[in-house]
């Protein structure tokens, strides 16, 4: 492999990484519609 071939390949491992990251980030800050049974909002006596 000659070097701008192995930089592209170092970009492209560091944007997927990156990419993966951020949507694990982004899941782990929200929650499924319903998923949370008891918020005060939905509970109405």
């Amino acid at each position: 492999m000659n070097r701008s071939k192995k930089i592209f390949v170092a970009v492209a491992i560091l944007f997927i990484l990156a990419s993966i990251a951020i949507t694990v980030d982004i899941f782990s800050r929200t929650t499924r519609p319903g998923a949370k049974k008891h918020l005060p909002t939905s509970i109405k006596n």
